[in-house]
């Protein structure tokens, strides 16, 4: 729900390190709890507001603004990893030239950059150390084929998840290890042989229409970000997308691949996986009251 945007405010609010290290040995698959499951959207939406509540009233206590945005709206990369396939979303978005324009809008009038860039170097300092902690320390996770990501367990943010976690140490490694896990399946999808052979079918359906383009990704890009181009044409164009990304078998061979391909993943790390379930069910209704209480 609300993202803390001071973040992006200069590479040293990151305040994480990566260094390589070698796949630790498997450890015991922890066991589930009757509650543990995963959390739906509007869940995790409720999670990620009752801690950025959270980190408003450490911010404050420690003499920094802080405040909660809502998400901006979800884009066409995250609504379509792979291809368009709704006609009918795509007859209202094309590419989601609109659903971007709105983004770079909302996050240009983000109160949390705002505010940051308001404050002197020496406050802005102190902002990153009270949001982020001093010093990269006391969390960490070892991450498949990024090495080892630490983080302080001393700023606003480590104390939120803190209050609604719990276990911090565990639900870092959970929080970062799932996360990049997850991201990782679109790639690998979209490096599957069946994949590349849809898409060459999708390209031919998408030339039969008079629009030619290589990928679903060539298209996109060249509507999304690129000025001046006519908005009937990238309606037009993402229509006959989702059009042959069915009679193509593109999006149904995604969708089968990115099942498989997520069920790996979760196998392979299945103790990680369990772990933020566990967690995330174990802290959904502190996080309703605190949301409720706000």
């Amino acid at each position: 729900m609300a993202v803390l945007l001071l973040c992006l405010a200069a590479p040293a609010l990151s305040a994480c390190t990566t260094a390589p290290s070698p796949p630790s040995p498997r450890s015991a698959v922890p066991e589930p709890t009757v509650a543990a499951r995963a959390l739906t959207p509007a869940e995790r939406q409720t999670l990620a507001k009752a801690e950025a509540l959270l980190t408003r009233n450490c911010m404050r206590e420690r003499g920094f603004s802080f405040h909660v945005v809502e998400d901006l709206p979800t884009g066409v990369d995250r609504l379509f990893p792979y291809v368009i396939d709704d006609e009918t979303w795509a007859a209202e978005h094309g590419y989601g030239s609109d659903i971007q324009r709105q983004r770079d809008t909302l996050a240009a009038k983000n109160p949390n950059q705002l505010y940051f860039r308001s404050l002197s170097a020496k406050r802005k300092d102190a902002a990153v150390d009270a949001l982020n902690g001093p010093e990269a320390t006391g969390l960490e996770a070892r991450v498949p084929g990024m090495g080892t990501i630490r983080h302080s367990d001393q700023g606003c943010e480590s104390e939120a998840q803190r209050s609604l976690y719990s276990d911090l140490r565990k639900w870092y490694s959970a929080w970062k290890v799932t996360d990049a896990l997850e991201r990782s399946v679109p790639p690998a999808v979209s490096r599957d042989e069946r994949f590349t052979a849809a898409v060459s079918r999708w390209s031919a359906c998408m030339r039969a229409k008079g629009h030619s383009y290589s990928s679903p990704l060539e298209a996109r890009q060249r509507f999304v970000r690129q000025a001046g181009k006519s908005r009937a044409d990238e309606i037009a164009t993402a229509r006959a997308e989702a059009q042959c990304a069915g009679t193509s078998g593109l999006a149904k061979t995604a969708r089968t691949l990115a099942r498989a391909e997520r069920a790996r993943t979760e196998s392979d790390h299945s103790t990680e996986f369990i772990n933020r379930k566990t967690l995330e069910s174990g802290a959904l209704n502190r996080a309703r009251d605190i949301v409720k209480t706000g």
